[in-house]
Parts: structure tokens; C-alpha cells; sequence
């Protein structure tokens, strides 16, 4: 099966956590998450948006792929992002970003893909228990 895109385009603030909550709860149902992935998939790109500083937009794409889910969040302001997810490693007990990504998404990665600004790749694996 190829796998389905979702893409939202929406201000961002925190004003607009609500809707962007909305529209991952959606994919979640799609894929019959459990609460704790969909929670999971939800923080990483909350506390991805808020670390990432004042943006006028971010384009929020996510595929439904065979076994999981690919989202990419951007265009990011580079000189955070990149600070905050390939600096040094956090001490411990500290709650960077990066730790948190490491613990809620099964993968992530920094991906340059126009002039606007640098996307994070997010991947989450899908246990399903059928």
C-alpha cells in the first residue's frame, strides 16, 4: 500500500498547539495508536516547535507508512535546531530537546530540503497488538 500524506501548514505559537493536537490525534486514530504513542508523537512535535523560536509558519508533513509514522516539521530556525540536537551530549537529569526526541520518537535527523530553513525528520514505530 503507498503510503498516505498528511501536510498542515499553520502559524506557529502556541496559540495553534490545539489544532496541531487535533490533526495528529486524526493519524493516530488512522492508525489505531495507543495512548502512549500518540502522546509520544504529540510531545516530540510540540517540544520541537516550541524549542525552534519564533517562526511565522511550519509546514507539518506526515506519512502514514506500512509500520509506522515519518513526519517532518519545518522550516526551522537552523542555528537552534542544529544547536540543540547536535551539541553536546545533555547532562544527566537536564530535559533538552534532544533527549526528549531520543525518548518519544524512534529515530530523528536534521535534513536541509530548501533555503527557508532546516525540517526534522521525526520517525515512530508502530506496535500493533493484532
Amino acid at each position: 500500500m503507498p503510503p498516505e500524506r498528511i501536510e498542515l501548514v499553520t502559524p506557529a505559537g502556541r496559540d495553534w498547539s490545539p489544532v496541531v493536537r487535533l490533526v495528529l490525534g486524526g493519524i493516530g486514530d488512522r492508525l489505531d495508536l495507543g495512548f502512549d504513542e500518540l502522546d509520544d508523537l504529540q510531545l516530540a512535535v510540540e517540544r520541537l516547535l516550541a524549542e525552534a523560536g519564533a517562526q511565522e509558519a511550519v509546514r507539518i508533513s506526515v506519512e502514514i507508512v506500512d509500520g509506522g509514522v515519518k513526519a517532518q516539521i519545518g522550516p526551522l530556525n537552523e542555528v537552534t535546531i542544529a544547536e540543540a540536537l547536535q551539541g553536546p551530549e545533555p547532562r544527566p537529569g537536564e530535559l533538552t530537546l534532544r533527549r526528549v526526541l531520543e525518548t518519544v520518537v524512534d529515530s530523528f535527523g536534521v535534513e536541509d530540503v530548501d533555503r527557508e530553513g532546516l525540517y526534522v525528520r521525526l520517525d515512530k514505530v508502530v506496535h500493533r497488538s493484532r
